[in-house]
């Protein structure tokens, strides 16, 4: 949809909006609003953004920033790999790595993964007693009746297993 098919005041509530991205703000500025409440000024600029029109060039406009978006990422690991092979020609290995590294971040190539607990900690625990742990830690252990305070994890492993970790 062309934005010749929206009307002046709508252009530029349409224009504000984009600029600021606020469309209680943009109403404020394209329309009359002098007469009007703020819960007023609220309910009419949300309906202005379902507005077929407003709603239709929007979402146009969104495709653009999108698109241009895929290519500046396109561009940056790029420009990355170009750092990563200046760095490999002057035998700079730890910076072509570090560039490596961070074209793979940026496909998401690695996932940071928080483990709890230590190597070992839950060997000697039935699947009813992880079960039971695993729902504890999701409910918040220690809190509640359900879970009275007690000894820690490791305590209870090294007690079960007799292990010292």
């Amino acid at each position: 949809m062309a934005r010749d098919d929206l009307t002046v005041k709508q252009r530029r509530f349409v224009q504000l909006y984009l600029k600021h991205g606020n469309a209680t703000e943009a109403y404020k500025a394209a329309y009359n609003v002098k007469k009007m409440t703020d819960d007023a000024i609220r309910v009419e600029s949300c309906r202005l953004l379902r507005h077929p029109n407003i709603a239709h060039y929007l979402s146009g406009v969104n495709k653009k920033a999108e698109e241009m978006a895929v290519l500046t990422l396109e561009e940056h690991m790029a420009e990355l790999q170009l750092l990563r092979e200046m760095a490999k020609d002057k035998g700079q290995l730890n910076s072509a790595i570090t560039a490596e590294v961070k074209r793979g971040e940026l496909r998401r190539f690695y996932v940071k993964q928080i483990e709890q607990g230590s190597a070992g900690e839950f060997d000697g625990m039935s699947d009813d007693e992880l079960i039971a742990f695993i729902e504890g830690d999701a409910a918040g252990e220690g809190q509640g009746e359900e879970n009275p305070p007690g000894p820690s994890r490791s305590e209870r492993t090294i007690k079960r297993s007799g292990r010292i970790h």
